[in-house]
């Protein structure tokens, strides 16, 4: 007695940020809150979350094969775990969806050596994953913030459009 259903909330669209240090705001004292995409998420008031790593790289790169002697953390390859230390379990994606997926990755592979057609096959296979771990997301691929393998990310993107997705975007950030 006295009880009345109200409307459902509809929940916000997710976006998830996929990247290195920019990504993760690594270079500011206040760190994620000065970050782009803490910022970008916070004034589209949207849902938002980060797989992201100080230094990480789309290619995972060994201290034999890195030009710098150190390793590189690939988020290609992990993507999908649930942590980047080696031999972390499988990430449960039935957990959330997200809506639409940012990636801004490559600005620390050329600096490990990653050739240019590595780094397109990498990111080819990467943007392959997330849409099988998000089938219904948009994905912006991100020209890096310093320009490097642009050429490579927007041929990547063109693949996938080729193949028939057309939910895959290359974004200019000159």
């Amino acid at each position: 007695p006295g009880a009345s259903t109200v409307p459902a909330t509809v929940p916000q669209p997710l976006v998830e940020f996929v990247g290195d240090s920019i990504t993760v705001g690594q270079t500011s004292s206040q760190v994620a809150l000065t970050s782009y995409s803490w910022l970008v998420g916070e004034h589209l008031g949207v849902r938002h979350t980060r797989i992201a790593q100080g230094g990480a790289c789309l290619r995972e790169v060994t201290v034999a094969q890195s030009t710098r002697g150190v390793a590189c953390v690939g988020l290609e390859r992990r993507f999908t775990a649930s942590s980047a230390v080696d031999g972390a379990g499988v990430w449960d994606f039935s957990r959330y969806q997200a809506d639409v997926v940012v990636i801004n990755l490559g600005t620390n592979d050329r600096s490990h050596g990653v050739s240019g057609a590595d780094f397109q096959s990498g990111y080819l296979a990467l943007l392959r994953t997330v849409r099988a771990r998000y089938p219904g997301a948009v994905i912006l691929a991100l020209r890096t913030l310093v320009g490097r393998y642009a050429t490579e990310t927007q041929a990547a993107v063109r693949a996938v459009n080729d193949a028939g997705d057309p939910r895959v975007h290359f974004v200019d950030t000159t």
